[in-house]
Order: C-alpha cells, then sequence, then structure tokens
C-alpha cells in the first residue's frame, strides 16, 4: 500500500512539476540561442584564464548586445531561483492541503497509517527535490557551454604535471577516506528526510490550534529549529577541540610528506565532524517522524 501512496503522490504532483521543467529548460534554451552569437573572449594560458563577453562597440548594436547579455542572464537567474521556491512551496502545500486540509477526509480514511502517509509524501519530495537541482545544473550548462570554453578549460587541464596530478589525488583519498564516504552517502539521505519531516511537524504543531495555523506552524519551526541549532551547537563546540588537536598547522611551502600527513589528518577530522553530523541529524529526523506522526494520529482536528 505504501508504494501505491508513493505513486499517486508522484503523479499528483508530476501535474505541477513538469509544467516548471518545460519553462526551465525552455528558458535555458532561449538564452543559450540569445547569447551563442555572442563575441566570446576566451583568454587561455598558463599563467592566465578568464572567459568575458567582449561587445568590443559602443555603437547602439554594441550597447543593444550588452543590455541583451544582461538581461538574459538575470532572466536566468530568476527563474532559476523561482524554480527552488516553487518546489519549497509545492512541498509545503502538498502537505498541508492533503493531509491537513479537506483531501484529510479521504486521507486518513485509507487502510493505513500516519506514518506511511508521511513517508509517501517525504519520499516524492525528496525525488522530486534531487530531480530540481538536477534540471538547474543542466539548464546551467545548457546556457553556459560553449566550445571555446571546453577547450580553454582542456587546455588548463593539460598544463597540469602528471605528479600534480597524482599528488592531487593522494591528497583527494586521504581528505576523504573509505570510511568517511558511507557516511557522506547516508547523511545526504537524512538530512534531506529530517529537514522534510522537520517542515512537517512545525505543520502538524500548527494545525492543533483553532486560529492562526499558519502563524502557528511557522512559529513552531522556528522554536524546533533553535532548539535543535542550539543543541547541535553546544555539542559541536564541546567535541570541536577534541576532534581538532590531532590536525597539524598548515603552514606555506609543505612537503609532499608533510602534505600527505595534513591530508591523512583532515580526514580523520571530518570523519568525526560529519559522524557527529549524521547522528545529529538522525536523531532529528527520527524525532520529528515520531512528533509529526503522533499530532497526525491523535491531534489531528480537520474541522
Amino acid at each position: 500500500m505504501k508504494r501505491k501512496l508513493i505513486k499517486y503522490e508522484l503523479m499528483a504532483t508530476a501535474r505541477l512539476y513538469l509544467p516548471l521543467f518545460l519553462v526551465m529548460a525552455v528558458s535555458a534554451l532561449l538564452g543559450r540561442l540569445s547569447l551563442w552569437q555572442m563575441p566570446w573572449v576566451v583568454v587561455s594560458e598558463p599563467q592566465r584564464f578568464s572567459v568575458g563577453a567582449s561587445i568590443g562597440r559602443s555603437d547602439a548594436m554594441g550597447q543593444l548586445l550588452g543590455t541583451l547579455a544582461t538581461f538574459v542572464i538575470f532572466f536566468y537567474i530568476l527563474v532559476m531561483l523561482g524554480a527552488l521556491v516553487v518546489h519549497f512551496i509545492i512541498t509545503l502545500q502538498r502537505f498541508w492541503k492533503s493531509l491537513l486540509g479537506d483531501e484529510g477526509y479521504l486521507m486518513f480514511t485509507l487502510p493505513v497509517t500516519a506514518g506511511d502517509l508521511l513517508w509517501a509524501k517525504a519520499v516524492s519530495a525528496f525525488l522530486w527535490s534531487i530531480a530540481t537541482v538536477l534540471m538547474i545544473a543542466a539548464a546551467i550548462l545548457i546556457l553556459l557551454w560553449h566550445p571555446r570554453m571546453v577547450s580553454a578549460i582542456r587546455y588548463q587541464l593539460a598544463q597540469i604535471p602528471p605528479d600534480s596530478w597524482s599528488l592531487i589525488h593522494q591528497m583527494l583519498r586521504s581528505i576523504f577516506p573509505p570510511v568517511l564516504r558511507p557516511v557522506l552517502v547516508i547523511e545526504f539521505f537524512v538530512n534531506g528526510f529530517g529537514g522534510l519531516f522537520l517542515l512537517y511537524a512545525a505543520m502538524a504543531m500548527g494545525h492543533t490550534v483553532r486560529r492562526h495555523k499558519v502563524l502557528a506552524a511557522l512559529a513552531s519551526y522556528a522554536a524546533i529549529t533553535m532548539v535543535i541549532g542550539t543543541a547541535a551547537s553546544l555539542l559541536m563546540g564541546a567535541l570541536f577541540p577534541i576532534l581538532a588537536s590531532g590536525v597539524s598547522e598548515l603552514e606555506l611551502f609543505m612537503s609532499t610528506p608533510e602534505l600527505l600527513l595534513f591530508a591523512r589528518q583532515m580526514g580523520d577530522f571530518l570523519t568525526g565532524v560529519w559522524s557527529f553530523v549524521l547522528v545529529a541529524d538522525l536523531a532529528t529526523a527520527v524525532g520529528t517522524f515520531l512528533l509529526a506522526r503522533h499530532l497526525l494520529t491523535t491531534q489531528l482536528n480537520l474541522e
């Protein structure tokens, strides 16, 4: 039944997200076509790398091209920021309307638990958040891609000697040791779902009052985040000196062994920090999920 709930939620939200993605794709394509004929100048030298649009003209056509480039980039930034705002609004609206609004009468008659409903909303919102970020990244690549820029980047990368590449790879492997990588992957999912459950818990708390439910939800969200942030800051402040005690001071002109040692120490430090963050976010996710489930089960008032 939980799969059917997730499928239904994805289908219902697709009617909102697909037009949004279409607008993003069209705006990126229009921006690409508008900027394609701009006189891009790419300076690619061993000691210098820059990209810019050189109008090189002071007449009316040059001013028109400059204005067009500024307008396209400004419009594109607005579209990308608007996509994030729309995604956030859809996430809030779907939970409020489906579970706390008129649709709640139907949703809570289904043979599922309040936890199943929470997971269906959270999984759908999490997947759409990933899709939105990927769509924004793809749109940025569409807008900024240019053959000269690709050639210039390849040229700059070719200037790095093999010994430097080897040192970079060794340092990256040390800074991100094998034990840290799964922690980061798990943290990505825990943080994403934890943020959604926090929103859901705040909205459920706000809905328990008779009047000014939206203001009560905002106040609940602020109170929960303040308590969690204060507790996490105090704990991290107590643990930070212990975690950072094994990190050497970074100095200029360090030798290769010293750089590798520093990278290993940073890897241990980051592992400790992200492990703490993972535990804190996991506790937050579990706590807010249980709170939201309890409120939807025992305190929900759809009148």
